[in-house]
């Protein structure tokens, strides 16, 4: 296996990590013969490790986070001989239920409180929150232990914790809102401010510091342009999805469809 050659396949410095990452798991599943996973992986990093497992001749993958539909996921690479499923992917499960209604806790919340025990966000996967504040949280089977000891209150709620399994899980349902709208430029300061509802003067500070994403990537450029597919994510906003890109209107505007996530 050549691995610079593998990795000049790959221009981003995250490309580059998570490639190398995928890698050394594949190195050493070929030399132990067990399949091993790496941490979560946002869905851009996921393609990127579909590519590294695509190069590597003898080698397979499965890609799973926990319940069908999950952003975050962890990708199980072994040799091609051997017959791995979904269910062999480790992940654990914690339900977190405030000890008051707590219908303001978000995402955000417990988030920070996971990450204000030390933990790292690729330990973590997705984090389902329900209207009554309680949520359900996927991550490795590792940090399950220290999780349910410590995690002790999210935002201004005490918590308690308990192990749940996959059968357990009650998936929130999905909201999303179509949008129609025209732009002057698919810059993502454009596209953003359309999807948002915020102005771009006030994306410029998001952006600068480091709030807004394009791809689950920390946009560095308000000026980058932005294509159909792409996910455009903004703290505490939620997500946009370029749905359509129709042409130019009337006034020599792009008309967009993009689809809101709340």
């Amino acid at each position: 296996m050549e691995k610079e050659k593998i990795l000049g396949h790959f221009a981003g410095e995250l490309e580059r990590l998570t490639a190398a990452q995928v890698l050394d798991r594949i190195v050493a599943a070929g030399a132990t013969g067990k399949p091993l996973a790496t941490d979560f992986l946002d869905p851009c990093q996921q393609r990127t490790a579909d590519m590294v497992v695509s190069f590597c001749k003898g080698f397979k993958q499965v890609t799973w986070g926990g319940y069908a539909g999950a952003e975050r996921a962890r990708v199980l690479v072994f040799p091609a001989e051997k017959q791995q499923t979904a269910a062999d992917v480790p992940v654990a499960f914690i339900k977190a239920v405030p000890a008051a209604a707590a219908a303001a806790l978000s995402h955000r919340n417990y988030l920070g409180a996971l990450l204000g025990l030390g933990l790292r966000r690729e330990k973590i996967g997705d984090i389902l929150v329900a209207a009554d504040g309680s949520a359900q949280i996927i991550l490795v089977p590792e940090i399950k232990e220290f999780v349910l000891a410590n995690l002790q209150a999210a935002g201004k709620y005490r918590l308690r914790t308990a192990e749940i399994f996959a059968e357990d899980l009650v998936l929130p349902e999905a909201r999303t809102r179509e949008i129609k709208t025209t732009v002057a430029s698919l810059r993502l300061d454009a596209v953003a401010s359309a999807g948002f509802g915020i102005s771009r003067s006030k994306l410029a500070p998001a952006i600068k510091a480091g709030h807004v994403k394009l791809n689950w990537q920390t946009a560095k450029n308000a000026s980058v342009p932005v294509k159909a597919g792409d996910v455009i994510s903004v703290a505490g906003r939620g997500r946009v999805e370029v749905a359509e890109i129709q042409g130019e209107s009337r006034k020599g505007r792009l008309r967009l469809v993009l689809k809101k996530h709340y």
